[in-house]
């Protein structure tokens, strides 16, 4: 988890602009990217699999369907309460030192202007 966990924090922050961008192709995939990520972690991590399902079958799907409905609104809405949820999981496997949070500028190595 500890080489998997900073590559889904860097998904994250680039779903983040690029739903701010309202650049729904690219949120997706951020998200998915994420996701797929978060998968592997709790294969590779089994103890944590149930929270992980848990996880992205609620708050994460939340932010899914607010990009594919392109609700950005709904999209802000739902993001603080998943990096909460996230470092939620951080304390109760008291790893609570380990709080993420969204850096507070777009990541420089993307455009995340929507294409087409």
């Amino acid at each position: 988890m500890a080489e998997i966990m900073p590559l889904v924090g860097g998904r994250i922050w680039k779903c983040y602009y690029a739903g701010k961008a309202k650049n729904k192709a690219l949120a997706a995939f951020q998200l998915s990217e994420a996701v797929n990520l978060m998968e592997k972690g709790a294969i590779l991590r089994p103890k944590y699999a149930e929270d992980m399902d848990k996880f992205i079958s609620g708050i994460v799907a939340t932010v899914r369907t607010a990009i594919e409905a392109e609700d950005w609104d709904a999209f802000e809405a739902a993001f603080a309460p998943m990096i909460d949820e996230a470092n939620a999981y951080h304390e109760q496997y008291d790893k609570g030192f380990l709080r993420w949070k969204m850096p507070s500028e777009a990541p420089n190595d993307l455009d995340m202007t929507p294409q087409g």
